[in-house]
């Protein structure tokens, strides 16, 4: 097993995957959460110390950003704009926005459908959009199709995740 083989960052702990298949393995790594950090800064441990106010800031930031999502993500296919066509397809984009956050954004040619706050290695959330797509257009829908900008941030950095995203 080498670094390759790692999966998943997240919640303090790294899944391990197969480097053939990408399957999860289910072994998981964990690195050291705020209430370890606290207790070797209590201790005196100097980079614990040091570490701890950044620590702290990066979760409070990732809490308001999770609250965001929350208030501003697409819940039911009401939400999405009729449009005309006997045929949609859509593309899963990504960017940064003006307010320095990434997202992930909805088009189907140059009409931006739908815009929400991206999060990495968010497989699900597209499965979530593609059905509400899904739901909204019927049969019209044909496709909701990652851009190569997107891709990295969608799989997690995972070949194999990627290669198994389904368009339709």
């Amino acid at each position: 097993m080498t670094t390759a083989d790692v999966g998943e960052v997240g919640g303090g702990a790294v899944s391990i995957e197969c480097p053939k298949c990408y399957r999860n393995l289910g072994v998981v790594i964990e690195f050291p959460n705020l209430k370890d950090t606290e207790e070797a800064a209590a201790h005196g441990n100097q980079e614990a110390i040091a570490a701890l106010p950044g620590f702290r800031q990066r979760i409070k930031r990732n809490y308001e950003l999770l609250e965001k999502f929350e208030q501003e993500k697409l819940r039911n296919a009401d939400q999405l704009p009729d449009l005309e066509g006997e045929s949609l397809e859509f593309d899963w984009d990504f960017e940064k926005g003006a307010d320095g956050e990434f997202h992930q954004v909805i088009r189907t040619g140059d009409v931006e459908v739908w815009r929400e706050l991206a999060f990495f290695n968010n497989v699900r959330r597209f499965e979530e959009i593609k059905e509400l797509l899904t739901v909204k257009y019927g049969t019209r829908f044909k496709s909701l199709t990652p851009t190569s900008a997107s891709m990295e941030w969608l799989s997690g950095d995972n070949l194999g995740r990627a290669l198994q995203i389904s368009n339709t």
